[in-house]
């Protein structure tokens, strides 16, 4: 369940730049840092890359794990910071609702999320995540 969240988590952070006009074009790479309340266990970092451009910000197999269904709830562009509130659900009647901030920097970004989990078995579980992002270069052909 966890690797799934943080999976969920890193995809929708991708989602995030599908709405600022001045997000540099061209591949990415962004990393993730998870820290869930409770969990005294550290979370290794993930990456990830991704092509984003205005045209196609996101594949849509990138938008969503198998299982989940997400939905953007909310998604606000204030020139280079972008907020967000997604909503996930999964086959099992669990629920995710990931709510964030991400600023732009030219060919860097940084972001945080604050992620809630509420499942039938554990019951309701708090994350959160650092990102950050480096323009890596043209997207591959």
């Amino acid at each position: 369940m966890v690797r799934s969240v943080i999976i969920a988590v890193v995809l929708t952070l991708a989602l995030v730049a599908v709405g600022s006009a001045e997000i540099k074009e061209g591949f990415w790479e962004i990393t993730t840092t998870s820290e869930m309340k409770g969990v005294p266990v550290q979370l290794p970092p993930t990456t990830m890359k991704q092509c984003i451009t205005k045209k196609d910000l996101v594949p849509k197999s990138e938008i969503q794990e198998p299982g989940h269904e997400c939905k953007i709830k909310d998604q606000k562009v204030s020139g280079d910071t972008v907020t967000y509130i997604v909503e996930c659900k999964d086959q099992g009647g669990n629920v995710i609702e990931i709510s964030g901030k991400t600023i732009y920097k030219g060919n860097v970004f940084d972001g945080i999320t604050n992620t809630t989990v509420k499942t039938k078995e554990q019951g309701t579980l708090q994350m959160t995540s650092t990102t950050s992002g480096r323009y890596t270069g043209p997207c591959p052909k």
